[in-house]
């Protein structure tokens, strides 16, 4: 192959790739197409803030004056009489008004306070130095109401009760205590009163917080 055939085909190569590259920017028609149309934002409109008049009253009708009818009729309402029977003659009786009647709340009464006649016992000591108490116990019950309500009735008759509940293997008891007192001889004294009152047996025992 002479040089004058290479050098046209080298020619027409350079001009089909000029032509691949500029064809489109040449005869290719560009899109002028717009991206989105332009918002349209209207005027700000105007504003009368010009104060309106009060409406007219000219015929409006006024409101009733209830509170005044109703208490002019209540005055003018005749009164019914009441019969009461007395001896099977009835008896006309016009109902007088009275006042509210004011109940007031009875004060709370208060219980007598007894007045020793002796003097306090002085208290034990145990061996640890703590002085030693003692305790009533009225019963022992499996039911938190029925214990609650022995403690209520112990406390209506002037004894300081309380219950304490006890774990016994896989059963709970609560049992109803009065004291604690240092003096063993007035737990002693009042037993007998409790158990003739609840129908029990007590026990006096050693306090033991």
């Amino acid at each position: 192959m002479n040089d004058i055939l290479k050098q046209r085909l080298v020619g027409a190569l350079i001009l089909i790739a000029l032509g691949v590259v500029f064809w489109p920017i040449i005869f290719v028609e560009k899109d002028t197409k717009p991206l989105g149309e332009a918002a349209h934002i209207p005027m700000r409109p105007s504003v009368d803030t010009t104060p309106l008049a009060p409406p007219s009253k000219v015929g409006l009708r006024e409101s009733p004056e209830i509170e005044a009818n109703l208490a002019v009729e209540l005055a003018e309402a005749p009164r019914t009489p009441v019969s009461v029977a007395a001896d099977d003659k009835p008896i006309e009786k016009s109902v007088p008004e009275t006042a509210p009647v004011v109940v007031k709340a009875a004060a709370p009464q208060e219980r007598p306070t007894k007045t020793r006649t002796e003097a306090p016992v002085k208290p034990a000591i145990d061996a640890d130095g703590v002085p030693i108490g003692w305790i009533l116990q009225v019963a022992s019950v499996g039911n938190a109401g029925k214990a609650e309500e022995l403690r209520k009735r112990l406390v209506e008759m002037g004894y300081k009760a309380y219950v304490k509940k006890i774990k016994t293997g896989n059963s709970v008891l609560l049992r109803v205590y009065i004291g604690p007192k240092f003096e063993r001889q007035r737990l002693e004294a009042i037993k007998p009163k409790v158990d003739a009152e609840f129908k029990v047996e007590s026990m006096v025992r050693r306090y033991i917080p």
